[in-house]
C-alpha cells in the first residue's frame, strides 16, 4: 500500500460528502458514474417492464452484454494509462515502487483483455469492435518486450545517456591523468630551490590544475542536469584554463627533463579531454539524450496511444450501442412515454452534472499540475503542486513534488561540489604553496595540522612522523574540545610514547589506526571509531582516558614523498557539522582534497629536509677547512729555526733534571750528558712540545 493510499485508509468522511468524492480513486468515481447510470437504465426497464416484454428482453441483452463489454474496456483503458504512467514513473525517478505498480498494473490489463476475449466468444460481438480488439492484442505484442527494455536502459546510466557515458570512460580517463599529472608537475616544482621563477611556475600550476578542475565540475554539473549555467561556467574556466595553460608552458623552458615528460603528457591528454566536451553537447542536445526516455517517446508511447484510442472507440462503440438498444426499448413502451421522458431528461441531468463533476475533480486539477510543471521547466524549483485529492492526480501530484524535491537536492549537491572544487583553488593549494616558504621546523608542521585541522572543520587532529627506527612519534597535538595543544612552537612536550610500526617479531603492527595507515600507505576514513569495517582498529587510549575524551570520525591520511616513501601521517578526529555543531563523519570529497594537500606539505617538508641537510654539510666543510689550515700554520711554526732551536734546549733541559733527579736517589753516578746533537728525536708531536 502506498504513502496516499495509507493516508486515504486513515481519513474518515461522511457519506456521500464533497470530500468523501473529491478523494476517491479515479477507477471508484467512474465505477459511480457508470453505476448511476446502470442504475437509471435499470429504473427505465423496471418502468417500462408492464409495456412490453421485448423491450425488457432487448434491455436485458443490453444490461447482459453491453454493460460487461463497456466496463471491460472501459477497465482496460483506466489500467492502460496507469501502467504507462507507471513506466514514466520509473523513467522519471527510477522508484521501485513504479515498477511494482507496472507488474501489478500489466496484469490486471491482460485480465482485461482475457475478460473483453471471453465476452466477444460468449456474444456475438460487432465486427469492428472484434477487429479493434484483435489489433489492440497484436499492439499489446508489440508492447510486451519494451517495457524490460525500457527498464533495462533506466537501471543503466551510461547506456541510457549516452552524454554521461562519453564523461564517465574517456573524459574520467584523460581528465584524472590530466590532473594527476599536474599535481605530480606541481610536486616536482615544489621540490625545486624556492626561487621567484619557480614560485610563479608554481602558482601557474596551481591555477591550471583549478580552473581545470572547475572546467571538469562544470561539464559535469551540465551533463547530469542540462542545466546551461553549468556550460556557461565550462566556457568560462576553459577560457581561464588556456590562459593559465599559456602561462604555464612559458615556464617550461625552467622544468627538468622529468617535467618536461610529464608536460607533454598533460598536454597530449588535454588535447584529447577537449575533443569530447563537443560530443556530450552534441548528445545533450539532441532527441536522444536520455536512450530511455527517447526508446518510451518513439515506440512505446504511440503503441499506448493507439492501444488507449483503439478501448475508447470500443467503449464509446458499446456505449453506442447500448444507447440504441436503450432508445429502442424506450420506443417500445408506447405507454411509458411519460416515464421515460422523465427518465431520459434525468440521465441528461445526471450526465451533466457528472461531467461537471468530472471536470472539477479530474480535468481541473490536472490542468493545475501541467501549469506547475511549466513552472518547473522554467527553472523555478521551488514550485510545488498543490495536493487537492487523494486519487491517482493526488499520488502523480505527489510524486511530481518528491521528483521536483529530488532535482533541487541535486542542483544543491552540484553547488557543493563546486564550491569543494573553489576550495581547492582558493584555499588548498595557497596553503601548500605557503608551506613551501616557511623556515621554521616546527612551525611548518604545526601548520600543516593546524590549516588541516581547520579546513575540514576537525576537533582535534594529531602529527606523526616516522623515526629511523620505524616508529611513528607525536610531534604536534591539537584538540579544540579540550583546550590541549602540545608540540610545534608551543614548547609543551607530548607525554605519550611513539607508535611502533612493528611488534618484536618483525609483524606489522596495525593495531592502531596511525600504523597501519603508514604500512600501508593508504589513507582511512572511519565514520565511527565502534564501526567493524572490516578491519579492527585499536586507537592510543592514554589521551581518552586522562581527559575523559571519546574520539568518534577519524580521517587519516599517509605523508607520502614523490617515490612513495611514508614521511608521517596526518590524523584529524571528530568533523564537525556547519550548522548543527554535531560530530559526523569526514566527507570523502575533502578526503581527496587533504590528500592532494599532504602532498604540498609533504613537499614543503622535503624541500625543507633537503635545506637542513645542506647547511649542515657546508657547516662540516667549514670544520674540516678550518682544522687543515690550523695543521699548516702549526707547521710553518715547526720548521723555523727559532723552534728548532727551542726544542733542541727543552731536550737539554730535561737531560739534566733526569741526571739531579737520579743523583738525589744515590743511583749512582748520572749518565755521561749526551751532546745535543745526539739526544734522540721526541715522538711527541712538535705541535704539542711547542707548547
Amino acid at each position: 500500500m502506498t504513502a496516499s493510499q495509507q493516508r486515504r485508509s486513515r481519513v474518515i468522511y461522511s457519506f456521500p460528502s464533497r470530500e468523501y468524492f473529491a478523494n476517491l480513486g479515479i477507477g471508484p468515481k467512474l465505477a459511480i458514474g457508470f453505476g448511476l447510470m446502470i442504475l437509471l437504465t435499470l429504473l427505465v426497464i423496471g418502468v417500462s417492464y408492464l409495456s412490453s416484454v421485448n423491450a425488457t428482453a432487448s434491455i436485458e441483452r443490453t444490461n447482459r452484454v453491453r454493460v460487461p463489454i463497456t466496463l471491460a474496456a472501459s477497465s482496460a483503458q483506466a489500467n492502460l494509462l496507469r501502467m504507462l504512467a507507471s513506466t514514466r514513473g520509473y523513467l522519471a525517478l527510477g522508484e521501485p515502487e513504479f515498477r511494482n505498480s507496472y507488474l501489478i498494473e500489466n496484469t490486471a490489463l491482460q485480465q482485461d483483455l482475457a475478460q473483453l476475449n471471453r465476452l466477444a466468444q460468449l456474444y456475438d460481438l460487432e465486427e469492428d469492435d472484434r477487429a479493434r480488439l484483435r489489433e489492440i492484442e497484436a499492439r499489446f505484442a508489440e508492447w510486451r518486450p519494451l517495457p524490460a527494455q525500457l527498464f533495462a536502459l533506466r537501471d543503466d546510466q551510461l547506456e541510457r545517456e549516452p552524454a554521461y557515458k562519453i564523461l564517465a570512460t574517456d573524459g574520467i580517463s584523460y581528465g584524472g591523468r590530466v590532473l594527476i599529472n599536474t599535481q605530480r608537475l606541481i610536486a616536482l616544482q615544489a621540490s625545486q630551490p624556492a626561487t621567484t621563477e619557480s614560485l610563479s611556475a608554481l602558482r601557474s600550476m596551481a591555477t591550471f590544475q583549478g580552473t581545470f578542475a572547475s572546467m571538469v565540475s562544470g561539464l559535469r554539473g551540465y551533463v547530469t542536469t542540462r542545466n546551461r549555467i553549468f556550460r556557461s561556467e565550462y566556457d568560462s574556466n576553459r577560457d581561464f584554463n588556456e590562459i593559465a595553460w599559456f602561462q604555464m608552458n612559458e615556464s617550461a623552458a625552467l622544468f627538468t627533463p622529468d617535467q618536461q615528460k610529464i608536460l607533454a603528457a598533460i598536454e597530449a591528454d588535454r588535447a584529447e579531454f577537449l575533443k569530447l566536451p563537443d560530443q556530450m553537447f552534441a548528445a545533450l542536445e539532441g532527441a536522444q539524450w536520455r536512450e530511455d526516455l527517447y526508446l518510451f517517446k518513439t515506440q512505446a508511447l504511440p503503441i499506448g496511444d493507439d492501444m488507449s484510442r483503439l478501448l475508447k472507440e470500443m467503449t464509446d462503440s458499446q456505449q453506442n450501442r447500448l444507447s440504441t438498444e436503450l432508445s429502442a426499448g424506450r420506443a417500445g413502451l408506447e405507454r411509458a412515454n411519460d416515464q421515460t421522458r422523465i427518465g431520459g431528461l434525468i440521465a441528461l441531468i445526471l450526465g451533466v452534472g457528472m461531467a461537471w463533476f468530472f471536470t472539477l475533480n479530474i480535468t481541473g486539477p490536472v490542468r493545475r499540475l501541467t501549469a506547475v510543471a511549466e513552472r518547473v521547466e522554467a527553472g523555478n524549483l521551488d514550485a510545488r503542486a498543490q495536493i487537492e485529492t487523494h486519487d491517482e492526480i493526488g499520488v502523480l501530484s505527489e510524486t511530481f513534488n518528491s521528483m521536483t524535491a529530488q532535482i533541487q537536492q541535486n542542483v544543491v549537491q552540484i553547488r557543493r561540489e563546486k564550491k569543494r572544487a573553489d576550495d581547492l583553488l582558493n584555499v588548498v593549494i595557497p596553503i601548500g604553496v605557503a608551506l613551501s616558504d616557511e623556515k621554521d621546523f616546527n612551525r611548518l608542521l604545526e601548520t600543516m595540522l593546524v590549516e588541516a585541522k581547520t579546513f575540514c572543520r576537525a576537533r582535534a587532529g594529531t602529527l606523526y612522523l616516522r623515526t629511523e627506527d620505524d616508529k611513528l612519534q607525536f610531534v604536534i597535538l591539537r584538540n579544540d574540545q579540550q583546550q590541549l595543544a602540545l608540540g610545534g612552537t608551543t614548547g609543551q612536550k607530548i607525554p605519550y610514547d611513539s607508535l611502533p610500526m612493528y611488534q618484536p617479531e618483525g609483524v606489522p603492527n596495525d593495531r592502531y589506526i596511525a600504523t597501519y595507515v603508514a604500512l600501508n600507505g593508504v589513507s582511512v576514513n572511519l565514520p565511527s571509531i565502534h564501526e567493524g569495517v572490516g578491519l579492527r582498529y585499536d586507537g592510543p587510549r592514554e589521551f581518552q582516558s586522562e581527559y575523559g575524551y571519546e574520539s568518534t570520525s577519524f580521517l587519516t591520511i599517509p605523508l607520502k614523498n614523490t617515490s612513495g616513501e611514508v614521511r608521517g601521517v596526518l590524523q584529524l578526529i571528530d568533523a564537525e557539522d556547519a550548522e548543527s555543531g554535531q560530530v559526523i563523519p569526514f566527507d570523502p570529497n575533502l578526503q581527496q582534497m587533504m590528500e592532494s594537500f599532504s602532498s604540498l606539505a609533504v613537499a614543503a617538508l622535503e624541500a625543507y629536509s633537503r635545506e637542513q641537510a645542506l647547511r649542515q654539510e657546508i657547516r662540516q666543510l667549514h670544520i674540516v677547512i678550518d682544522e687543515s689550515k690550523r695543521q699548516k700554520e702549526v707547521q710553518q711554526i715547526v720548521d723555523t729555526d727559532f723552534f728548532q732551536t727551542l726544542q733542541a734546549k727543552g731536550r737539554s733541559m730535561r737531560n739534566r733534571r733526569f741526571s739531579s733527579e737520579a743523583a738525589a736517589r744515590g743511583e749512582g753516578e748520572p749518565p755521561e750528558a749526551q751532546p745535543e746533537d745526539s739526544v734522540p728525536q721526541s715522538d711527541t708531536n712538535p705541535a704539542e712540545d711547542a707548547e
